[in-house]
């Protein structure tokens, strides 16, 4: 359906629902409730049998309340359906001491994979926060925002994905949050492969509220404040609610951290060697040229009075220090300011015009460590070739030299009219929804002219035979701290801008008694959808392409389009008396890359009721991940990246202990990649099956499921290191722990050897060495998934003493399995050097609320992960724990006092991790305890 015809189907409904809402106006004749999200009520006759009888109206009192569910277009009258679904309220946040949208979703016992968050200050998203529901790709979950989709992130997560940031959802106007695991494409579409996670905001607030709060950490750093405010009023049939939620955050230093302020925090004594923070390398003989003692005597202020004069094993003597690694971020500076509005004007019950606002702006800053320079030349006055590093020490240009900023800009919005049609059973909603992100990145980059080259080297004397620059230094002025003015001299503002949004013309109808049969009435639901997608990507200015900033020889560049349409159904079959069947199936076209591509996808869900108090329940669905618009659309792009040459390294017998003694360990490595507009959409199929049982007053309940996912044409791009390993694996014959083998003439063998360049053995400089590294996305993996989640809930009043309610959830990943190509060696992702996510994780919580006071314990374990060379599953467990303790003051104020990781538990230690900061950033996390008072007052004003 063409977005034309489907904006003149939605009018046509709003203006039938306005001439029939006069009508009836006129004629006085009996109204009801319109079927939208908020409640439509349902009948089921004593014998399972519809009824439409003058009676019908009597029968009202006694029908059963139905609502709009996350993952089915039909109301209905039980919250539980054919798969599961956890529901994190907006009171859960605040009891179980989350500090914010992504620490509850993250805490949850389903989202054990890794993921990138602001510590990864040298990733390509430092500024984003995602999750990882089962392990899998954090772009296989799909993120809605009261229902309808979010813009991507206008970043590409770890390179090359889309990802939607939940970093910006305001906690303070968040009214739930419903995870819905299991393909839903069928409901959804693209994305929904590992599960939907719907944030649901308030929309409907009576009074107004205001809440203050302010938290500190424990060691130091990330100082919170945070207002917000929240209002609602009825003028007739015009309700208008919304708030505004403002907060500032103070960074997280890695030298406010005892325990990983300094190299010499290494687990491993030999990793304890200083930093090369001024360094002469020769580079024919890869030995450093000594300066000697007295050269670094005077520059010992630096970092904090760390710096010697110091000797690397093999290489020679330096100056450096252990402590440069302090000089980093674990969370960010930021300031937030978010806001949202709802509109709800009541034309009379069947019909309600409404529009729904969230805008959100902040600009997080993060330090990813000290800005550095470093160029190889042929130095004329000494005859030889040789390497300069400078690592720039705070006392020489400040603590903000190194400070990346990024200032992001989000809104969602949707327009529509929902009600009930005619006199008819039938419900409506046609909407337009238009969300967009975008981001300004700024940094500082070293100038090409006139620049630290200029400054260190003087003017270059042309190019040698091989390539490399010719330079008549003064090798004065290494040893020679800078100033802030020279610093700045050197360096200019490379700001870019990247944009993502979509937007999409939507209708929905459904009713719950579509016909009858003899077990009960029928549900059916239809859906048309029109959307469109566009995103600009730039991680640098464009004057980077020009040579504009030093060593800034590419950046990321990518844009694109897609066009898509979409057309679905649902139905709620009652089987038998106690047997239901859900089955849904839609059809999406999209149009990229000049093509066209269809994907049907359905589900089919079973939900068994033997008695009142158990469901038995059970799914099977197929669903998709169209390509993302990164994988798509990325320009030829090149850009430098550390990585190690795990090849020579390995030859020369280190090992992942030993990699940054490694005279390659390390190193900056070119990489080049570009998109594929010839992929196909990724495809899956999911089964969960289960069970859920309470007692007949719904203080004890229990659920079980199981869950598989198989996923084909997964799409890989490795990166340069990844690559980088599985050259040395190839060349090798195995892996580095031995316990697996590798092919040299196998199709992945032949291909990775053929995407890394390497130097000519006759190279004066790093002979055989890394040149270049090259790679571009395919349609080639697939991955296979299984694991048992659970959830146990009871409520216990005990009369004097209040009440107390307990919860338990536990998730176990039974099998993640990943094959790059056919033929290929099976990895196991919970095995060895492979694993980055938790197999298992479970949490628990226990409130008791008594009179005006209420108190939470809030504790999750996460298993046991491997250690860094993939040797023994002996990191851990994690056992962290949040407390809350709540008192109401008077009936409109309330105080409350929240602790997160309230033992201040450090990351496990990992003796193996020769990699600052020691601990897989991926799974835990070294900001320690935090503290919040947090005061609200209901002001009462309507």
């Amino acid at each position: 359906m063409k977005p034309k015809l489907i904006g003149a189907v939605a009018i046509t409904l709003l203006a039938f629902s306005i001439n029939q809402a006069i009508a009836q106006s006129a004629t006085g004749s009996p109204q009801t409730q319109a079927g939208d999200t908020q409640a439509t009520p349902l009948t089921p006759p004593a014998d399972g049998k519809s009824e439409k009888s003058d009676d019908k109206k009597k029968s009202e009192a006694k029908k059963l309340q139905v609502v709009q569910v996350t993952g089915s277009l039909i109301p209905q009258a039980q919250i539980e359906g054919a798969s599961p679904v956890t529901t994190v309220t907006a009171k859960d946040i605040e009891k179980q001491g989350f500090v914010d949208t992504y620490d509850a979703l993250r805490s949850l016992t389903v989202s054990n994979g890794s993921v990138q968050d602001p510590q990864s200050t040298g990733g390509f998203t430092p500024a984003a926060k995602t999750i990882s529901l089962f392990g899998l790709s954090p772009d296989f979950t799909l993120t809605l925002l009261n229902g309808r989709p979010m813009a991507s992130y206008p970043l590409a997560y770890n390179g090359n994905t889309n990802i939607t940031d939940i970093a910006n959802i305001p906690v303070g106007l968040i009214d739930h949050i419903d995870v819905l695991t299991g393909g839903q494409s069928s409901i959804y579409g693209s994305a929904a492969i590992a599960g939907v996670v719907n944030i649901v905001l308030k929309d409907h607030i009576e009074g107004t509220h205001l809440d203050l709060r302010y938290g500190d950490y424990s060691d130091g750093g990330g100082a919170s404040k945070r207002l917000q405010l929240s209002s609602g009023h009825q003028w007739g049939d015009l309700d208008i609610s919304g708030g505004i939620q403002i907060s500032k955050e103070d960074p997280i230093w890695a030298y406010q951290r005892s325990y990983i302020s300094s190299l010499n925090d290494d687990p491993d004594p030999s990793g304890r060697v200083n930093s090369r923070t001024f360094l002469r390398l020769n580079s024919t003989t890869n030995t450093y040229i000594d300066p000697g003692a007295a050269a670094c005597s005077p520059l010992s202020y630096l970092y904090n009075n760390s710096t010697s004069y110091s000797y690397r094993a093999d290489h020679g003597y330096y100056c450096g220090s252990p402590d440069n690694v302090s000089n980093a971020t674990l969370s960010n500076q930021e300031t937030d300011a978010n806001g949202s509005l709802f509109l709800r004007y009541h034309l009379n019950d069947h019909t309600e015009l409404y529009s729904d606002i969230l805008y959100s702006y902040s600009n997080p800053t993060y330090v990813g460590g000290s800005p550095s320079w470093n160029q190889t030349f042929y130095n004329q006055t000494a005859g030889q070739y040789e390497e300069w590093q400078r690592i720039f020490a705070p006392e020489e240009i400040g603590s903000e030299a190194g400070q990346q900023q990024i200032f992001t800009r989000t809104y969602n919005i949707s327009i529509g009219a929902r009600g009930q049609i005619g006199n008819s059973d039938w419900n409506y909603d046609a909407y337009y929804n238009r969300s967009q992100s975008s981001v300004v990145r700024e940094t500082l980059d070293f100038l090409t002219n006139n620049g630290a080259n200029d400054y260190y080297l003087g003017p270059s004397l042309g190019t040698d035979a091989n390539g490399y620059p010719i330079y008549a230094p003064n090798l004065g002025r290494l040893y020679q701290p800078l100033t802030p003015g020279l610093y700045s001299q050197f360096t200019a503002d490379n700001r870019a801008t990247s944009v993502s949004w979509t937007q999409n013309e939507t209708i929905t109808a459904n009713t719950t008694d579509l016909f009858s049969m003899p077990a009960g009435d029928v549900g059916a639901a239809v859906i048309a959808q029109t959307s469109n997608q566009r995103f600009s990507n730039a991680s640098a200015s464009p004057l980077a392409a020009q040579g504009y900033f030093l060593g800034v020889t590419g950046s990321t560049t990518a844009s694109g389009a897609s066009e898509q349409t979409a057309i679905g159904g649902e139905m709620k079959i009652p089987l038998l008396q106690k047997l239901t069947a859900d089955v849904s199936t839609r059809y999406d076209k999209y149009l990229y890359g000049g093509g066209e591509h269809g994907r049907p996808t359905y589900k089919l869900g079973l939900e068994y009721r033997p008695f009142d108090t158990l469901l038995i329940r059970g799914s099977y669905a197929t669903a998709f991940r169209a390509p993302d618009m990164f994988y798509l659309f990325s320009a030829h792009s090149s850009g430098y990246s550390g990585a190690t040459d795990y090849y020579q390294c390995r030859q020369a017998g280190y090992n992942a202990s030993t990699y940054s003694n490694c005279p390659v360990g390390d190193q900056s490595i070119l990489a080049v990649s570009s998109g594929n507009p010839d992929l196909k959409d990724i495809t899956a199929k999911t089964l969960t099956y289960g069970f859920v049982w309470s007692t007949l007053d719904n203080r004890l309940s229990w659920s079980v499921d199981y869950s598989a996912f198989r996923i084909s044409n997964e799409v890989e791009t490795l990166s340069a290191d990844e690559i980088l390993q599985a050259e040395a694996n190839c060349r090798l014959g195995k892996s580095e722990n031995g316990q697996t083998s590798y092919d040299i003439g196998s199709p992945t063998c032949q291909q990775v050897i053929g995407e890394v360049s390497r130097l000519p053995a006759s190279s004066p400089v790093n002979p055989g060495g890394i040149q270049q590294v090259s790679t571009y996305p395919i349609n080639v993996a697939s991955e296979y998934q299984t694991g048992i989640q659970s959830a146990l809930k009871y409520r216990l009043p005990a009369g004097r003493l209040g009440t107390f309610s307990f919860g338990l959830d536990y998730y176990d990943e039974l099998v993640h399995t990943f094959q790059e190509k056919a033929g290929d060696p099976v990895t196991n992702y919970l095995c060895c050097s492979n694993s980055d996510e938790f197999k298992s994780r479970v949490s628990g919580t226990v409130t008791w609320d008594i009179g005006k006071w209420s108190t939470t314990l809030y504790a999750i374990r996460d298993g046991s992960t491997w250690n860094a060379i993939g040797t023994q599953q002996n990191i851990g467990p994690w056992l962290t724990f949040n407390g809350s303790l709540r008192y109401k003051v008077t009936p409109k104020i309330t105080v409350a006092l929240t602790a997160n990781n309230l033992f201040n538990k450090r990351p496990p230690t990992d003796n193996t991790n020769d990699n600052w900061p020691y601990y897989d950033e991926g799974d835990y996390n070294a900001l320690g305890r935090s503290v919040f008072l947090d005061v609200g007052f209901d002001l009462g004003i309507n």
